[in-house]
């Protein structure tokens, strides 16, 4: 199968049906141009944009799909910007006047109001009682122009909701902010939409770049750098002892709504026709700001529009498939993913038959290669496409998806669909930026991701065998957790490894008798088939890194009595040669197998993880082996343990490594609750790999019945494990 698909991706790279990255370069010139004065949604120029795509349907015999022929009318907040300022008293330089897209751009959906209020700091704006963060505490803002410095601290725990615009944002207006200023990039960016939710007609909303950040810090005792690394650590609310002016002058329009574009090549089975691939991008981009510099966007996103209107060329031009393919420019992503929000809301066709959805965004800007998301999604079908992409000798990149979807594949992939995302690679340096032009795009981008889209796309869509999801969300969601097989295999003389998906265990051997030559050779034996085979082999996190590329990784370990009589230069050659688990003893083992304080230093030296057995002298073991211990355990162990022993593992740096080898009881899970957003990781190890995903999808159901959200399952399952390692 594999070669079959190699030879498909080759055959349509010389057909004459064959995707023109030229002709979608082009396009995208036009698209980017001042002419659709950057295609913000609700704008005239998005209206003209949404003209021109419907037209181009029109031409090249794609079919209308949309509510009124080719449009889907979105409901919209649509506001206009008329003018904008800022300037800060108390400098020693005096008055400092900032200049308005460059030192400084106004939110989305700003507010309105002019003003001379205090100017106060409130770390990074977050407020959760439960987790031990008040970035305000006693600072009074109520008044005053708060400054929020966009990030997450470094915690356990993770912030990354709290952290959120949306979050920061109606934390500051429940405490009475005049008007709220995020620092985010040195570059301050255009567009930051505020959702129509949280949308108060009297309150200015600002994204501010360096230079303001660091005359507000001024007089305070702190740089940027030194104010930053003291808000990872701890809430350090400022005030500073300026003042600031700030404008805003910004007003709703007229009509609130803008409109999805959506056209449709049928197939030609019967019964697959019904099976649908939506491929799409969003139109829009963030229009002409009040000084009237149009934001184009070309990058963002008129390469993935363009891209899939040429797209839509070569599929209706083309050989026919057998299931149908829909093509959707998406309005107001800009504004939240609003467009394909609705869309997956308000479905021109069931929902149920969509068999993936392919996203297109930045796709015309960088080094002329390819990277690919979550096309593990996909099932076998995405893993025997991505090693058939492998094989071709191009830059193309290929990542697993890990819930963090911010662009249009989003919606579809909460709603059970599989979505995979295309981007080009390399640098996009005008993200969001007035610079993105039409001048900095290159057609070997188009190419490289235009001639791997449309080989999945013929791919997908002339399949014979069923591949209707039925809009599975806990199937998605199985295909994003990250497994660890504990046990693995033993590392032998041939430095074999079994075939698996999962981050293997090898094993050294746990005979202290073991000659350290032998040691030696096995770990050789094991690095040159991995490098063979191209099995990352050089550390815990690396093959976690791995699983995230789409590729296997073993980490290399050894029990502790193996290492009982290793010498201090042994243990530092096994080091040196990868090993990085170390399984402790269980505590009534003998003490002759325990490791030495000298042994100790030399492996917490190298970073090696202490797997942990769950017992009555865990803690002082992971108060011991500290942010590189990991407890392992059954769930149902986990559940079953005094809950003097269990509690404080939640709270401590270790890592809960859980196998769910039987399917969760409600009364299990509820053990775990506490821990949803911090190094609890349900692991499933034990599942033959077969049955893995099955497994995973009746755990995951019964989290969702308990009421634990889409995002704590994929912290549960895959997220807290990467933060762990990446402490």
């Amino acid at each position: 199968m594999r070669n079959l698909r190699a030879a498909l991706l080759l055959l349509i790279a010389a057909s004459a049906f064959a995707f023109d990255a030229q002709h979608a370069y082009d396009l995208a010139q036009e698209l980017g141009s001042d002419r659709f004065e950057g295609r913000r949604s609700g704008h005239p120029g998005g209206t003209r944009a949404e003209e021109f795509i419907a037209d181009y349907c029109r031409e090249i015999g794609v079919s209308p799909a949309g509510k009124d022929g080719y449009f889907q009318e979105v409901p919209l907040l649509v506001t206009e910007e008329h003018g904008a300022s800022l300037s800060i008293m108390g400098s020693e330089l005096g008055k400092v006047t900032f200049l308005h897209g460059l030192d400084f751009t106004l939110n989305t959906h700003s507010g309105s109001g002019s003003f001379v209020r205090d100017i106060v700091i409130a770390g990074h704006g977050i407020v959760n009682a439960e987790k031990g963060r008040d970035d305000y505490g006693e600072l009074d803002v109520r008044g005053k122009i708060v400054v929020i410095v966009r990030g997450e601290p470094k915690s356990p725990y993770s912030f990354e909701e709290e952290n959120s615009r949306y979050h920061t944002l109606k934390n500051a207006q429940e405490r009475g902010a005049a008007a709220v200023l995020w620092h985010a990039a040195s570059m301050p960016l255009n567009g930051a939409a505020i959702s129509a939710e949280l949308y108060d007609p009297d309150l200015p909303l600002f994204y501010i770049g360096d230079r303001v950040l660091q005359v507000v810090l001024e007089g305070t005792g702190y740089s940027m750098a030194t104010y930053k690394s003291a808000i990872d650590k701890a809430p350090l609310p400022l005030k500073t002892n300026k003042q600031a002016a700030v404008s805003a002058r910004v007003t709703k329009r007229g009509k609130q709504a803008a409109r999805n574009v959506i056209g449709m090549v049928y197939g030609t089975d019967a019964v697959l026709r019904n099976e649908i691939v939506v491929v799409g991008a969003h139109l829009d981009h963030c229009g002409t700001n009040a000084n009237g510099v149009v934001y184009n966007g070309a990058g963002d996103n008129a390469s993935g529009s363009a891209l899939i209107a040429e797209l839509a060329n070569a599929i209706a031009h083309g050989p026919a498939l057998k299931r149908s393919v829909m093509f959707i420019w998406f309005a107001a992503e800009e504004d939240g993913l609003k467009g394909s929000y609705y869309f997956a809301e308000n479905p021109t066709i069931p929902f149920g038959n969509i068999v993936a959805m392919l996203n297109f965004d930045m796709v015309g800007q960088g080094d002329g290669g390819a990277t690919l998301v979550g096309l593990e999604l996909l099932g076998k079908t995405g893993k025997e496409f991505a090693d058939s992409l492998r094989q071709l000798d191009k830059p193309l990149k290929i990542r697993t998806a890990n819930g963090n979807a911010s662009s249009d594949y989003a919606p579809f992939i909460e709603g059970g669909a599989p979505g995979v995302a295309f981007f080009s690679s390399g640098e996009h340096p005008f993200y969001h930026h007035f610079s993105d032009d039409g001048q900095w795009l290159n057609p070997e981008s188009f190419a490289a991701v235009g001639s791997a889209a449309e080989s999945l796309v013929r791919d997908l869509g002339s399949q014979s065998a069923s591949l209707a999801s039925r809009s599975d969300t806990a199937r998605v969601l199985a295909r994003m957790a990250t497994t660890i097989d504990v046990d693995g295999f033993f590392v032998d003389a041939h430095g074999t490894v079994k075939t698996s998906d999962v981050i293997q265990l090898a094993w050294l051997s746990y005979d202290n008798r073991t000659g350290f030559q032998d040691l030696i050779s096995g770990c050789a034996s094991l690095h040159a088939y991995c490098n063979a085979h191209k099995i990352v082999s050089d550390g815990l996190k690396s093959a976690v890194d791995a699983r995230r590329d789409m590729r296997s990784g073993v980490a290399l370990a050894v029990p502790e009595i193996g290492l009982s009589t290793r010498t201090v230069p042994e243990l530092v050659a096994l080091t040196k040669l990868g090993l990085s688990v170390v399984h402790l003893t269980p505590e009534q083992g003998a003490p002759k197998s325990r490791l030495s304080d000298e042994a100790f230093d030399v492996l917490q030296t190298a970073g090696v993880f202490a797997l942990i057995p769950l017992d009555f002298n865990t803690a002082s073991r992971v108060q011991r082996w500290g942010s590189h211990s990991i407890v392992t355990a059954s769930l149902a162990q986990f559940a079953a343990t005094p809950a003097e022993i269990r509690e404080p593992l939640l709270t401590s740096d270790a890592l809960l490594l859980l196998d769910v080898d039987s399917a969760p009881t409600a009364e299990q899970l509820e053990t775990i609750r506490a821990g949803r957003e911090r190094f609890v990781h349900l692991n499933f190890g034990e599942s033959y790999d077969d049955l893995r995903e099955s497994d995973q999808k009746v755990a995951i159901k019964t989290l969702l019945s308990q009421n634990f959200t889409r995002d704590e399952v994929l912290f549960l399952t895959g997220k807290n494990l990467r933060r762990f390692l990446e402490q």
